[in-house]
């Protein structure tokens, strides 16, 4: 009977390890969990591995996810460099088991990173149309209504 549990214990713990839970972050309630997105694979268009998604970056005033931080190079996170990487610019494989990028090993090592020790400052106008101009997407709207207050209240 023991050796019954000790098998049964074995191959519970290897089904845990060698299923790719990282992109099922889909729950019966068709949620994304923040938990199965970090430590996902993310692969260029050709299937080959760029590295791993280390943290996101939420808006927090709108909620949604601005930035997926890409951890590319190094060994053992010994000179590796983090990438943020607009959300937009990522989208799920077919069979959803990683996420994928329209750029190369080559290419990423041009891309504008970070150290993981500093960060930029990622509310900076101008670090924003770099990272999006980078990744050939349309920049983000700049919130003029702050400015049209500004400018209201001067004009008063």
């Amino acid at each position: 009977m023991t050796k019954l549990w000790i098998a049964f214990a074995v191959v519970a713990l290897c089904t845990t390890f060698t299923l790719n839970p990282s992109l099922a972050a889909r729950d019966k309630s068709g949620v994304l969990k923040a938990s199965n997105l970090i430590g996902a694979k993310v692969h260029d268009t050709e299937g080959k591995k760029l590295g791993d998604i280390k943290d996101l970056v939420i808006d927090p005033a709108e909620g949604d996810i601005e930035y997926v931080v890409l951890d590319f190079g190094g060994f053992l996170g010994i000179g590796d460099k983090y990438f943020a990487v607009p959300w937009e610019a990522m989208h799920f494989s077919d069979n959803h088991k990683h996420l994928v990028l329209d750029v190369s090993k080559k290419d990423l090592t041009h891309a504008p990173g970070f150290s993981k020790d500093q960060w930029p400052d990622m509310s900076n106008r101008e670090w924003i149309v770099t990272v999006y101009e980078y990744y050939d997407l349309q920049r983000p709207e700049e919130d003029t209504s702050a400015t049209d207050e500004s400018k209201e209240t001067h004009k008063k």
